[in-house]
């Protein structure tokens, strides 16, 4: 019976992390039917109150508390500006002048991030030398990307590409920051207080800057935000941090493989982008150097479980 729950409790694992995946992989194409008709910040900021909404529903009912210490706070409006607000920002700009397909694989890019910068804020996670040759591989598939781009793209693409591997970057602090300060902070607290900031910053900035007189609510346009609400930012964040708790951050960072294949399908046979030869070995170099410098964590995590069962 023992068995029986512990195979019941990983099969709830997998399938939380192939959910995870699904919804945060649909999510290029997603944000790039939304933007046809409502402007950058404005739809962000219906994203991020729809899903500050259910998250807050959601502590109501879970009576959580709120935390008064600096820390918390400090470490909120770290990830209100490197989690959401940022890099939510530079995405959807980016997906204005970029395929959604091209967008998820230079986001690919993302574990890389995460490796250097782990190296320098996290004791326990120092680069080696396979991570090493992973981040370089990774970066040839960039440069691979970005060569094709200057010889056939316009200027604006290339700063589309470029916005998507700042953005990257900018997340992978947040998660490098998570690791470090979170300890055991709930995770819905953790993303309500963060999104619902971020809801605040990015209507301030579109009443500021936006024009309303072209917005059309229309059905893609409508699907496309609760999409992203609810799929995306709720059930898939708080899939990604209950996941943390039970599973090594190695096998979590697979998803870098799976969303972008789950991205360029969608963006190859449903959106209708066109991708180049040269961008299809560029991502595929991408997503080698991603596994080159993963491979090593997963072998030690499967070597670690296999000898414990001995």
């Amino acid at each position: 019976m023992k068995e029986f729950n512990g195979m019941s409790q990983r099969l709830r694992f997998y399938l939380g992390f192939i959910v995870m995946c699904f919804f945060w992989g649909s999510s290029w194409a997603a944000v790039k039917l939304g933007l046809e008709t409502v402007p950058i910040f404005f739809s962000i900021g219906i994203r991020f109150s729809i899903a500050s909404i259910i998250l807050g529903l959601i502590i109501i009912v879970l009576r959580l508390g709120v935390p008064a210490d600096k820390k918390f706070w400090k470490l909120v409006l770290f990830l209100c500006v490197t989690a959401f607000a940022v890099p939510l920002v530079l995405i959807y700009r980016a997906q204005a002048h970029i395929n959604s397909g091209l967008a998820s694989v230079l986001f690919a890019t993302f574990p890389l991030w995460v490796a250097i910068l782990s190296h320098y804020f996290l004791p326990d996670e120092k680069i080696t030398f396979q991570r090493v040759v992973g981040i370089a591989i990774g970066f040839i598939g960039v440069v691979i990307i970005f060569h094709d781009g200057f010889s056939e793209m316009s200027d604006t693409t290339i700063l589309g590409m470029a916005a998507i591997i700042l953005g990257a970057f900018i997340q992978a602090l947040s998660l490098v920051g998570i690791r470090r300060f979170a300890g055991e902070i709930h995770p819905v607290l953790l993303i309500f207080w963060p999104v619902l900031f971020s809801a605040i910053i990015m209507f301030a900035f579109s009443m500021a800057t936006e024009d309303y007189s072209s917005v059309i609510f229309d059905t893609k346009a409508i699907a496309s935000i609760v999409y992203l609400s609810v799929f995306c930012t709720v059930i898939a964040f708080v899939i990604n941090f209950w996941l943390i708790k039970h599973m090594e951050a190695v096998i979590l960072s697979l998803s870098a493989f799976i969303t972008p294949v789950i991205a360029v399908f969608i963006g190859v046979k449903i959106m209708g982008e066109g991708f180049t030869s040269m961008i299809y070995i560029g991502s595929a170099i991408v997503l080698i150097g991603t596994a080159v410098a993963n491979i090593g964590d997963i072998i030690h995590v499967y070597r670690r479980k296999v000898n414990s069962k001995q």
